[in-house]
């Protein structure tokens, strides 16, 4: 009976799992075992540190509030201050272990194509307002395209030419978010990726506006990434300069 329910969690276990899961190799399984028994002690230790000094607080109180000689209730206060150090110190010591890193296995990146949409390959409205390339449109399991409009320039290129050469970048945008998760964030929000297309070829004067992220690294990999944008044409009449905002999270 033991062996089975053994055997229905493992099942269960691999049932979770992603299909990349079995994509390591026996080195990085080996290593990701030996780290997470690291990072386990570590935590258990300083978890049993700060139940013993926890437990010396609680009797330095009670001392405090229950001694009748006021040298007694001093002492006690003095201790509960040298404690509380301490308590700061098992704080510390407890971040260190989370710079433990887990190796484990990545999500496979799909990058999904973007449908027919006559309604966004033509200019959403008149009048004077900014050719829309699509909106709403999910890229892979961590990226959302929010808004994604040309900004300036003379030239024009079909919305669905601009679809296509941004669907370059998402695998490498996918690893930047990817890593900045590895990194110990947790952190969804937007940014707007901002370029121009001079011609046929890869996106030039990439800048990342309107970031809602902290993580400067995260943003020079995006910057990186976005070199990966290639249209397969020129625009007509001239340069587009393109704003895509992208909102980032698991989904």
């Amino acid at each position: 009976m033991r062996t089975s329910i053994s055997l229905a969690l493992v099942g269960l276990v691999f049932a979770a799992l992603p299909a990349a899961a079995q994509d390591m190799s026996p080195g990085d399984r080996a290593v990701g075992a030996r780290r997470a028994r690291e990072l386990a002690s570590c935590l258990a230790a300083q978890s049993a540190e700060m139940q013993r000094v926890t437990a010396l607080l609680d009797a330095a109180e009670r001392q405090r509030d229950t001694a009748p000689d006021p040298a007694a209730r001093r002492d006690a206060e003095a201790a509960i201050e040298a404690l509380l150090v301490r308590i700061q110190s098992v704080q510390r010591d407890a971040a260190e272990c989370l710079r433990i890193t887990v190796p484990g296995p990545r999500p496979t990146t799909v990058v999904l194509e973007p449908p027919a949409d006559p309604a966004a390959d033509a200019v959403a409205g008149t009048g004077g307002s900014l050719p829309a390339v699509e909106r709403e449109a999910r890229l892979s399991e961590h990226i959302v395209v929010v808004l994604a409009q040309q900004v300036d320039g003379r030239g024009r290129l079909d919305a669905g030419a601009v679809r296509g050469a941004f669907r370059g970048a998402v695998p490498s945008l996918d690893r930047c978010y990817e890593q900045h998760l590895d990194r110990g964030s947790i952190q969804a929000a937007t940014l707007d990726l901002v370029f121009w297309l001079r011609g046929a070829g890869p996106a030039r004067e990439v800048t990342i506006e309107s970031s809602r992220f902290s993580d400067p690294e995260f943003e020079r990999c995006v910057r990186t990434a976005a070199q990966q944008i290639r249209a397969s044409a020129a625009p007509r009449g001239g340069d587009a300069q393109f704003s895509y905002r992208l909102r980032f999270g698991r989904s």
